[in-house]
């Protein structure tokens, strides 16, 4: 079988490697509609295959360039089928290697492409003992409501947040957090967000991270008063906890950007001590923010630690309930 199916191939590959044999096939097996789009004049063969490795032993496959009779460029893609027997999978098979193709074609043609995808008009060609019993399409074999057929990439479904009226956003007030974030509303229905976020929840954390991070064009310690006024001292917390964060994290950028323009010498040890520097100066500020007074202890500890060391203590600082459980996570509480 192995011999057979290579035969198949062989003979697929040398007659469309003749322009004039795939300008005769297109012509003649083309439905009339179609090929009154295409220019089929002098197809370009293209390299490759896109058929699954599983399955080169039962199909054949060729890439053609074509033109629309607008001029614009299209493709016909043939799959030959060599099994005896319909592989009732095709159009599955099919639609994947439509889709390699397109990202192929991306790659290749990407600015020219303009972020459209060309046209690719798809062929199989069987020559099996059985009858064809193949479904026709990959929408004939999905097994549901012609509403709920939906096809790679034919048609997908918008929700246009921002086009979406506020109140309308959803049922779930939880949800209704998360996307008033995203709408960039959350500072206007601050005191509803605070609200229908569970208390202590990851969810809750992670929308006022978001908050913190993206909305640029507003005054973090104007939210925070504002929290504070509505009694959500965890979340002003939280917010004030990643302030300080990217505060430190600009800051190490700038020290390492100045100590860049230094001299060759001893840069690598100098840079390494900076930021070394920079990083304690900013741990410490952190930890009396959030505990109070450190204990020269723990300052010299900060003092001698090492960057690595330095960005531990920090993250731990972060969350850590009490001073102790930053320099030693197994601290009891």
């Amino acid at each position: 079988m192995a011999e057979l199916s290579n035969a198949h191939d062989a003979l697929i590959r040398a007659a469309f490697e003749d322009p004039k044999l795939v300008r005769a096939f297109l012509r003649d097996h083309l439905p009339n509609a179609i090929a009154a789009r295409l220019d089929v004049s002098r197809p370009q063969k293209v390299d490759g295959t896109f058929v699954d490795e599983a399955l080169a032993g039962s199909q054949s496959d060729a890439l053609f360039r074509v033109r629309t009779r607008s001029g614009r460029a299209a493709w016909c893609y043939l799959l030959v089928e060599h099994k005896s027997t319909p592989d009732t999978d095709l159009p599955l098979q099919l639609a994947g290697y439509m889709i390699r193709i397109w990202r192929r074609l991306r790659k290749e043609y990407g600015p020219a492409l303009k972020g459209r995808l060309p046209a690719i008009v798809p062929l199989v060609l069987y020559n099996g003992e059985r009858r064809w019993r193949v479904p026709d399409g990959l929408g004939a074999m999905i097994d549901a409501p012609p509403e709920l057929v939906f096809l790679p990439g034919a048609a997908y479904i918008l929700r246009n947040i921002g086009e979406i009226p506020t109140a309308a956003l959803s049922q779930d007030p939880a949800l209704k957090a998360v996307l008033i974030a995203m709408k960039r509303e959350a500072v206007r229905y601050l005191e509803d967000v605070v609200n229908d976020l569970p208390m202590g929840s990851d969810l809750r954390r992670q929308v006022f991270t978001y908050i913190s991070e993206v909305y640029q064009d507003v005054d973090r310690d104007d939210i925070m008063a504002e929290l504070r006024r509505l009694g959500a001292h965890d979340m002003e917390a939280h917010m004030g906890t990643i302030a300080q964060t990217m505060h430190a994290e600009g800051k190490a950028v700038g020290l390492a950007e100045g100590l860049a323009v230094g001299k060759a010498e001893g840069l690598a040890v100098g840079e390494a001590k900076g930021l070394a520097v920079g990083k304690a100066e900013t741990l410490l500020r952190l930890l009396e923010r959030r505990f109070g007074h450190v204990p020269q202890a723990m300052r010299d500890r900060v003092a001698a630690a090492d960057v690595d060391q330095l960005d531990t203590w920090f993250d731990a600082a972060i969350d850590a309930p009490s001073l102790s459980a930053v320099f030693d996570p197994n601290t009891p509480h």
